[in-house]
């Protein structure tokens, strides 16, 4: 059964098997991140555009970090609603909910990634983690995200 269908002018949104169990983890995670001091998710969703200039760093941080926050919140907000209505069934996604959906995903996988260690392509190989619970929450939020950017895409085709 297909997770998502493009409509007219919106996407149709179908929880199936653990999705909403892995959805409501990916919640945790990204609200758990900063917890502990040296987080590997917090500093990963926070790199450096200038790592070789403090000065610039320092401005860009000041400028842009208010309004990064403030998009994450606003992205993070939006999944918490459509995941409160996907409880009840199938939802009906606008462009922007299928919009923060994706960023969150995203958010969300590269939080995972950090703490796991990942730094390179080929993780999924990697025998030691097929039965560790954040890998394979990693790879089910992937394969998520790919269901959702196929549907994404094409709503542009059309």
């Amino acid at each position: 059964m297909a997770r998502f269908k493009t409509l007219a002018d919106r996407i149709e949104m179908r929880p199936v098997g653990d999705d909403l169990v892995a959805l409501s983890l990916m919640q945790e995670v990204l609200a758990s991140m900063g917890d502990e001091p040296d987080d590997p998710a917090a500093r990963r969703l926070s790199v450096a555009a200038y790592p070789d200039d403090k000065d610039a760093q320092s401005e860009y941080e000041r400028l842009m970090n208010p309004e990064l926050d403030r998009q994450r919140r606003m992205d993070r907000d939006a999944v918490a609603s459509v995941l409160k209505a996907a409880e009840s069934g199938t939802v009906h996604l606008s462009a922007t909910e299928a919009e923060a959906l994706l960023m969150v995903l995203n958010e969300a996988r590269l939080a995972l990634g950090a703490r796991l260690g990942i730094v390179d392509d080929g993780w999924g190989s990697d025998e030691g983690r097929a039965s560790d619970p954040v890998a394979l929450l990693l790879r089910y939020l992937t394969g998520y995200q790919d269901e959702l950017i196929r549907v994404l895409a094409e709503r542009l085709e059309t």
